[in-house]
């Protein structure tokens, strides 16, 4: 007998979609509780800022060498983590929305590190597997980092851990973030606590790595770098009335 055709009508997924809208209606609802919080709504908006930047340094930069589009295809990692994160949190998949933000926080890492690391851009982009995990590893740029600032306190192995140990390994700890009154909580849920860390996690990851991000294109167009000295601004001023 002949093989019968399969044929898969998209039109038939109703579970998808009814998923899809129920998603919709979550990030209405998140977005309004941030808005009520000023703190919060704040960050909110720096974070989007901060992805204004990122793009105008990609898509608005003619890079002048390997080296800076090199950079820019980090950039492009580093919107593309932070887009997928925003769209999570706001939908309600907060251990997955913080997932990304590790993303976030590894390539912010390496961003950071190319700074004043400049001439390893080269050797990074050409390392085999080998190599990269051997020089390149998260650790070791970590390690890298903190030499170079004389940081004996570890915060970023601090920050990396905890972001692995509750969103990214498969850890009981991580229940936490799929669990909404205390019991498990299958698909998308909002809940005001969760949303809060994520937007200050997300906040204070994302607009130094868009600050390093700029560092590396002291020759960009003016009007992206008056962007760029105006959102340094606004991020200078956020960090020191956190700390009053």
């Amino acid at each position: 007998m002949p093989e019968q055709k399969r044929i898969f009508d998209p039109k038939q997924l109703d579970n998808l979609r009814s998923l899809h809208d129920h998603e919709e209606c979550l990030r209405k609802e998140s977005l309004a509780m941030l808005a009520a919080d000023s703190a919060h709504a704040e960050m909110l908006f720096l974070v989007t800022n901060a992805m204004g930047i990122l793009f105008g340094f990609i898509h608005d930069t003619k890079a002048r060498s390997d080296d800076e589009l090199t950079i820019q295809y980090l950039g492009i990692r580093l919107f593309n983590a932070a887009a997928a994160s925003i769209k999570l949190a706001l939908s309600g998949y907060p251990q997955l929305a913080l997932a990304q933000i590790r993303d976030v926080v590894e390539v912010a890492f390496l961003l950071d590190y190319f700074l004043t690391s400049p001439g390893e851009i080269n050797v990074w982009r050409a390392a085999d597997k080998k190599d990269r995990k051997g020089k390149f590893s998260p650790v070791r740029i970590r390690m890298a980092l903190d030499e170079r600032d004389g940081n004996k306190e570890k915060k970023r192995d601090k920050v990396y851990a905890t972001l692995s140990e509750y969103a990214t390994h498969a850890t009981y700890a991580g229940f936490a973030l799929t669990s909404k009154d205390g019991l498990g909580h299958v698909g998308p849920f909002v809940d005001e606590r969760k949303l809060r860390v994520w937007t200050q996690e997300m906040a204070l990851r994302l607009v130094p790595a868009a600050c390093s991000f700029g560092l590396h294109f002291p020759d960009a167009p003016q009007e992206v770098r008056s962007l760029f000295d105006g959102f340094i601004s606004q991020a200078k001023d956020w960090r020191m009335r956190g700390k009053e």
